[in-house]
């Protein structure tokens, strides 16, 4: 059994205990899940299988790399805390272009490279995980929708963020 002496139950769960300590294995302090079912908290102590605690500090060793997504744009304003990204969205039904902006947090931009354009512009490259670029457009259209397009319609007339086709190269 992994023993730890020293930890913080940060929220529960009926089927898991997510947990803030020293690992001396990484050497550093780590939050991670455990699931109740091989962990056991007597008083100020925390036990976990030892098989499943190999595979957890594994897991805190060699993390999965996330996936990005590198948004073409012409529009990049770094913020306080966000930046704002142009994207250009087309309403099929409509055969209308829109410009939708996404706020991205600056603590997941993981990089920025401009270039610039023959015609004297600068055009962005953003990279950010998959998944913070797809909350941000579906935060920035669902919002658009809710506020202006689908304002005034009835229920069944309403458009969905699937409605949309991004223009704007993502890769």
């Amino acid at each position: 059994m992994k023993t730890f002496t020293s930890f913080t139950e940060k929220k529960r769960t009926n089927q898991a205990v997510l947990i803030s300590a020293f690992v001396e294995e990484t050497g550093k302090n780590e939050s991670f899940f455990l699931p109740l079912s091989v962990t056991k908290i007597d008083g100020n102590t925390l036990s976990v299988d030892d098989e499943f605690w190999k595979t957890k500090l594994l897991e805190m060793q060699n993390p999965a790399t996330e996936k990005l997504a590198a948004i073409s744009t012409a529009l990049y304003e770094p913020g306080e805390k966000s930046a704002k990204v142009s994207i250009s969205a087309r309403l099929e039904s409509l055969d209308r272009t829109y410009e939708i902006w996404l706020f991205l947090p600056n603590s997941k931009i993981e990089d920025v490279t401009g270039t610039q354009n023959e015609d004297g512009g600068t055009s962005y490259t953003i990279k950010v995980p998959q998944w913070v670029y797809e909350s941000a457009l579906k935060n920035a259209l669902e919002y658009q929708l809710n506020n202006f397009w689908n304002k005034d319609k009835e229920p069944q007339e309403h458009y969905t963020a699937e409605d949309f086709t991004v223009l704007n190269d993502i890769k």
